[in-house]
């Protein structure tokens, strides 16, 4: 069913502030959730609303939680979240490090002691709409096993890149051949998994989304995709004092702890570029756009192009009735 987008935040943020989270958090985090829908990116939308509740419930966020920064060091400093709703913190660190990045060139700032940020892209088009270049990742509760393993001890563990140009370029992708959020959506629409994408417990491939959410992820692209995994594991774990692999929990069972980390890397492109560095970026990817393409295809697509473009326009959320009835009544 349609919604409208406005009404949409309205509800979200009424479910929020009824258990007890302020104003301004709860429209933050609606807003956030209510972007993942119109950008297309259902998994990371209105469908988390009730697991971050369940957060609430559990003790395991902290309305009125205090972020402070733990260290601060030039162009970097590392944020303790306080326990608050992910999409706050993430936002409070996102600003921080475009305020860096603007005296310093560039900036890095980790995050621990958060929640759940939902949709990762979400920041980084924050960040290239303020002109900058944007690298974002986050580690997850274990879902898939190193390359050629069967047990989970890495996250799905998200990366996203913004770059301040026209056309947009907007990458935000998990290192798992599929988002569990995304086989938690298929499983609440009874629908399959593409194969080849995740293991049921017993170690086979399965196309059922409950049993691979009892089993395990598969990376995407074999050797390549677990790399990254583990890259993704440490920066945005281990660096920012943040758990790894099997201690880190809270991203999808919100009942426990989050104990995950994040990382925002923000680059002012005037600070590495010669003057006009952005229109030369801008121009490499109109030419890419200008390519001829295959014959299943009607045109080149940049990521994030189609997804920002919807977040940009659309008025309205499509998402399921039974989804709408359940976000009303928290």
């Amino acid at each position: 069913m349609k919604i409208n987008r406005s009404h949409a935040v309205s509800v979200a943020a009424d479910a929020f502030r009824s258990y007890g989270i302020s104003d301004a958090d709860a429209k933050q985090t609606a807003k956030v959730l209510v972007s993942a829908d119109a950008r297309g990116k259902h998994s990371h939308g209105l469908l988390r609303l009730p697991r971050f509740i369940r957060g609430i419930e559990h003790g395991n966020v902290i309305a009125d939680g205090d972020i402070t920064l733990d260290s601060t060091e030039g162009a970097t400093a590392t944020l303790n979240g306080g326990s608050r709703l992910g999409p706050v913190v993430a936002s409070v660190a996102v600003d921080e490090a475009m305020s860096r990045a603007n005296e310093f060139g560039i900036s890095a700032i980790g995050v621990h002691n958060s929640n759940h940020l939902a949709i990762l892209g979400y920041y980084t088009d924050q960040i290239q709409r303020e002109g900058y270049i944007g690298i974002a990742m986050t580690n997850t509760e274990p879902a898939m096993p190193p390359y050629g393993g069967i047990e989970p001890v890495l996250g799905t563990n998200p990366i996203a890149i913004g770059l301040p140009t026209d056309p947009v370029f907007n990458l935000d992708m998990s290192t798992s051949a599929i988002a569990r959020g995304t086989i938690a959506e298929k499983q609440q629409a009874s629908e399959s998994i593409p194969e080849d994408v995740a293991l049921d417990a017993a170690g086979d491939p399965t196309t059922d989304p409950t049993a691979a959410l009892n089993g395990t992820i598969l990376p995407f692209g074999g050797a390549k995709g677990s790399g990254l995994a583990i890259a993704v594991e440490i920066l945005a774990g281990g660096l920012v004092d943040a758990s790894m692999g099997r201690n880190v929990t809270g991203t999808y069972h919100t009942e426990n702890p989050c104990t995950k980390g994040d990382l925002f890397i923000v680059i002012d492109p005037t600070s590495l570029a010669s003057q006009g560095g952005v229109n030369r970026m801008s121009s490499f990817l109109q030419q890419l756009k200008q390519m001829e393409t295959g014959t299943n295809e009607e045109k080149i697509r940049l990521p994030g192009e189609r997804s920002v473009s919807r977040d940009r326009s659309r008025e309205q959320i499509d998402i399921p009735s039974d989804l709408w009835e359940t976000v009303r009544q928290l």
